[in-house]
């Protein structure tokens, strides 16, 4: 534990590397968002999802919607991003659940919102709100 009282103030980082708390780039956080797709300035935006109107698809109640939501890859093909719960017998349904996406400025993004209605007896899903 030597030089603990050195007057240097955490200006040294583990293995004598220059700390920099002003904020400067940080190469291991850039090559890691460079190779999961981040390219260029993003932010975390949430998305609330709600639809209203909603046709009745049910025969003897109303439509049990759920929304999933689709972004497409520079491939053109869709990717699954999100889905929300299961609301009950709703027209206009609120979801709860709320989805977190990279917005990537100066960069087109096209995200599809689907709503299905949901009928448990018909599909594996088994949380109902």
């Amino acid at each position: 534990m030597g030089n603990c009282c050195n007057g240097g103030g955490g200006g040294t980082a583990v293995g004598g590397a220059d700390f920099s708390p002003g904020g400067g780039p940080n190469d291991a956080v850039d090559y890691f968002l460079t190779s999961h797709g981040h390219h260029g300035l993003f932010s975390q935006i949430e998305l609330s999802l709600s639809a209203s109107n909603l046709h009745d698809r049910d025969a003897l109640s109303k439509s049990d919607p759920m929304a999933v939501i689709y972004g497409k890859g520079r491939d053109g093909v869709l990717k699954e991003i999100g889905r929300t719960e299961v609301v009950l017998n709703s027209l206009n349904p609120k979801w709860i659940r709320k989805h977190t996406v990279a917005y990537h400025f100066e960069v087109v993004q096209t995200l599809l919102f689907r709503v299905y209605d949901v009928d448990s007896q018909w599909h594996d899903l088994d949380v109902k709100v």
